[in-house]
């Protein structure tokens, strides 16, 4: 029966042996000699407290910028004020801007962005509660993907620093 759920689940399974995904991404870090800087708004600064929660993560991560407003989108990461207002500080493009601008800031090898509406209140059309933009950036450039979560604040953060988790780890595995 288990080598038939592990059949179906596929490279959704991370540990076999109940590690955490965040203490799984750490270990591919390491092995890689790859490092690691987060760029967070919706989740506040919970992506960092998740990777800081195993120890010796200090083996590679470097920190993280916690750019919960617009103004220190603009003024933390260097983010074009204009762009933001074009895209809409909840975007595709602002959470590419924002992992990009945190890589080359800190030179780590990886960036985790996260931008999103966590509610419970809406941002107009563009980002109603539950959207979350995750953002991965590395020399090759970064890639985007957007979810609608359902549920309460919490979750939904809990959710986007699980999905950003998720990204990182498959291509730290493409790469291992």
């Amino acid at each position: 029966m288990g080598a038939q759920i592990e059949l179906k689940l596929a490279d959704r399974i991370y540990s076999r042996g109940g590690e955490t995904l965040e203490a799984v991404i750490g270990d591919l870090l390491r092995r890689q000699h790859a490092t690691l800087v987060v760029a967070e708004s919706a989740t506040g600064g919970g992506l960092a407290e998740r990777v800081t929660q195993v120890p010796g993560s200090s083996d590679y991560f470097l920190g993280g910028f916690v750019v919960y407003n617009r103004r220190m989108k603009v003024t933390v990461l260097g983010i074009d004020e204009a762009l933001i207002e074009q895209y809409g500080p909840v975007s595709k493009e602002v959470a590419e801007l924002m992992a990009n601008a945190a890589r080359l800031r800190s030179g780590a090898t990886y960036a985790l962005a996260i931008t999103g509406n966590a509610g419970p209140g809406t941002d107009g059309p563009r980002a109603p509660a539950g959207t979350i933009f995750v953002a991965l950036a590395d020399a090759a450039g970064a890639s985007v993907i957007h979810r609608q979560f359902f549920g309460d604040r919490a979750r939904v953060k809990q959710f986007a620093g699980q999905m950003a988790l998720d990204m990182l780890r498959r291509r730290l595995q493409r790469t291992a």
